[in-house]
């Protein structure tokens, strides 16, 4: 995981710079890395406005709007799934991927999904 959290910070410093010399600049970061990082994230990096787990990406307007009222947003707390309003992903015109559950129950040595997207949820 430590490749991954080296990956965002990296990816997250050209844009800081700009921020930082005054650009129009929303810094989002999302996913498990957000999730897992949290507050930890924002004392990194100060420059980012949003830090959103991936349980939260059918919130996304609603945090934006936050970000945009002058907020610095954290939202990484355990909570349910949502119903999903967004369109399913389409590579043809009869079939769809659609994700009927988040999170996972095993406890695999090598995974995060257990920590950071919780225990399995099914799609309401």
């Amino acid at each position: 995981r430590d490749r991954a959290e080296q990956k965002v910070y990296s990816y997250i410093g050209p844009h800081a710079k700009r921020k930082r010399e005054g650009k129009d600049v929303t810094i989002v970061v999302a996913g498990c890395v957000a999730q897992q990082e949290g507050e930890a994230l924002l004392r990194r990096a100060p420059e980012v406005d949003l830090v959103m787990g991936p349980q939260y990406a059918n919130r996304i307007g609603d945090l934006l709007e936050d970000v945009s009222n002058g907020n610095q947003v954290v939202a990484t707390e355990a909570s349910h799934i949502m119903e999903d309003s967004t369109k399913p992903r389409r590579q043809s015109s009869v079939a769809a991927w659609v994700n009927v559950i988040y999170g996972c129950n095993e406890r695999c040595t090598y995974c995060v999904v257990p920590t950071t997207r919780g225990v399995e949820q099914s799609r309401p």
